[in-house]
């Protein structure tokens, strides 16, 4: 980019796409956290069985907790005690776990994004403190800032891109917005907050699933190209 180029946001979701392997720790925390605060029996392989890849943290105990028969309202009114303690869990569980792995290309390409004058966030369905602790973990922790978008602030993941937005615009007026995903979910949130995005397959799904994506790339080193492009 040059010093006269438009000012780019790039939003990078997490598991996937920055990070490759199961989140075995953020998956034990999470369902420990619903068990205890709804007094159900939830285990890791309920999440596992409902394709949580692109889903927000909430979208995903929101659906589980349903189908334990968990009425909305009452989902609803201990969110933020799940949360608060799925946290806590993710901490003193994550030594039992093996470690995030960053994908190989992710250091380089984030880098090479700040250095080129561009912002890099994260638009992620974890939780904000699991979020920043997994990718802090993984070697990538102090360079995604302007906020971000993260699976505490809403069910829906258009709704995380859209808090990315204006949370960035804060110190900001972006001229372009891309989000870089890995999952049909992240494309359709990305398009519905009018941002645009490239699509890595680097996770579940291949080329041919992230066909609406505006472009599709086999690594973030591919994706770095069509956003500088």
């Amino acid at each position: 980019m040059r010093h006269d180029d438009p000012i780019v946001l790039v939003l990078f979701d997490i598991d996937g796409t920055l990070l490759h392997g199961r989140p075995e720790a953020h998956t034990d925390a999470l369902t420990r956290a619903m068990s205890q605060t709804w007094e159900v029996e939830v285990a890791p392989d309920d999440v596992w069985a409902i394709n949580p890849a692109g889903r927000t943290d909430r979208e995903i105990a929101r659906t589980i907790l349903r189908g334990h028969g968990v009425g909305d309202e009452v989902i609803t009114a201990r969110l933020a005690d799940w949360v608060a303690l799925a946290v806590v869990l993710h901490d003193e569980l994550k030594a039992d776990h093996p470690a995030p792995v960053a994908a190989p290309d992710a250091d380089a390409v984030t880098r090479d994004l700040l250095d080129a004058g561009a912002e890099i966030a994260l638009v992620t369905g974890n939780l904000r403190e699991i979020a920043h602790a997994k990718v802090a973990m993984a070697g990538l922790g102090g360079r995604f800032g302007a906020g971000g978008g993260y699976g505490c602030d809403a069910d829906e993941r258009v709704e995380l891109v859209r808090r990315a937005q204006a949370r960035a615009a804060r110190a900001h007026a972006w001229d372009e917005v891309i989000v870089v995903g890995d999952t049909p979910r992240d494309i359709a949130a990305a398009h519905g907050a009018g941002a645009r995005i490239v699509a890595v397959t680097t996770g579940t799904y291949d080329a041919a699933s992230l066909r609406d994506a505006d472009a599709v790339a086999g690594s973030l080193t591919g994706a770095l190209r069509a956003i500088l492009d």
